[in-house]
């Protein structure tokens, strides 16, 4: 019998002064079997996509298996920190995605890894095609020594990777690693990011950021922005603080809280409406929108738009990675949405195939209240 979970329908409403969307959600069915697989690429967290120029679209994972799925459960298999997927088409039921990891003594690697050696690089931040390359934005992560859990890591850095032949196949791109200088840590655990190239118009790139704050134990969205031209001349880049653009990212206000480390902000021309997706506090089985006028806000109270049913599915299971995909979209008052689950024990992960990989729900609009669509 079909579960309640895949037949889920949220209808969501709004007060006039907020002047925000009423909205559906439902399961989208026909992106989770696309991403269902059972041999190769079966299973990863992140997943970021973006447009390529010439159609097709590029996916973006974190670690990922490499192997086999048999009786629901991961079997001879390797888990590589990162992998990228490429799609042709945009009908779930025909598209096509044909995915590509890197290889190291014969055996299944990262797709990327640092030129200089240390830790490794979760394709968590991103990236954007221009006519001057394929500009992917990475964290560099490395172990946080005699921690055994699975939260045994911390980030040092962002770097961009300049790919300049991305129409050829992946695994020959030519790739020019330059680190992202906009970003601070301290011992504490306050940390200050820049590097998600969410949002394109015209020659204006809006680069989201990031600031952890470890005395509220809180996270907080920032912008900045960069001429498309001049992405890699990060002296150009300015910064969104108190109402103005400056050079000091430091200065950078906070657009708004409870952010999780991984998002994305999208514009529905029919709704004249930026919509920001993320999960709740980063971990959470609540995925959450806002709505603004503008990529810098102010944006609206935050609305939960769905919870993840596989929280409930066992006590170490947690959710998170929730963001948009405005490019999957065939109607224009459509958005794609995707989120991740996994588990605090790992052979509890790899045991149910059923969790870790991306979850797919549609987002269907059905106006503002007191406008036209």
């Amino acid at each position: 019998m079909r579960t309640l979970v895949c037949a889920i329908i949220i209808l969501a409403t709004v007060s006039t002064c907020d002047r925000r969307p009423s909205f559906v959600v439902e399961v989208a069915e026909d992106y989770n079997r696309l991403f269902y697989r059972e041999d190769g690429w079966t299973g990863s967290d992140i997943a970021f996509s973006l447009p390529l120029l010439d159609g097709r679209i590029l996916w973006l994972f974190g670690d990922s298996w490499i192997g086999k799925i048999r009786e629901g459960r991961h079997t001879d298999s390797a888990m590589v920190n990162n992998t990228i997927g490429i799609q042709e088409g945009l009908d779930p039921a025909t598209a096509r995605v044909e995915f590509f990891h890197g290889e190291k003594d014969g055996k299944p690697a990262a797709f990327i890894r640092p030129a200089d050696g240390i830790g490794v690089f979760w394709l968590s931040h991103g990236g954007i095609q221009t006519d001057r390359g394929l500009y992917l934005f990475m964290s560099q992560i490395v172990s946080r020594p005699g921690d055994t859990s699975v939260w045994n890591f911390r980030a040092i850095g962002i770097v961009m990777a300049k790919v300049t032949n991305p129409l050829d196949e992946p695994n020959r791109w030519r790739i020019e690693q330059i680190k992202v200088p906009w970003a601070q840590f301290d011992p504490a655990g306050n940390e200050k990011v820049f590097g998600m190239p969410l949002l394109r118009e015209g020659d204006i790139v809006y680069l989201y950021g990031l600031e952890q704050d470890a005395a509220t134990h809180d996270r907080y969205l920032l912008v900045g922005r960069a001429n498309v031209a001049s992405l890699e001349d990060f002296s150009t880049w300015e910064f969104y603080a108190d109402g103005r653009w400056q050079r000091d990212f430091r200065k950078a206000s906070r657009l708004c809280n409870h952010m999780g480390a991984e998002l994305s902000v999208s514009y529905l021309p029919r709704l004249k409406r930026y919509i920001l997706v993320y999960t709740e506090g980063g971990l959470s089985e609540k995925i959450m929108m806002r709505f603004a006028s503008s990529p810098v806000g102010p944006w609206s109270a935050p609305t939960t738009i769905y919870r993840a049913p596989e929280m409930g599915w066992d006590s170490t299971y947690f959710c998170y990675a929730a963001k948009a995909h405005p490019e999957l979209s065939r109607r224009d008052d459509e958005l794609i949405v995707s989120y991740v689950c996994n588990s605090t024990d790992f052979w509890k992960m790899a045991a149910n195939a059923r969790i870790y990989f991306p979850k797919f729900l549609r987002v269907r609009f059905t106006g503002i209240k007191g406008e036209q669509p």
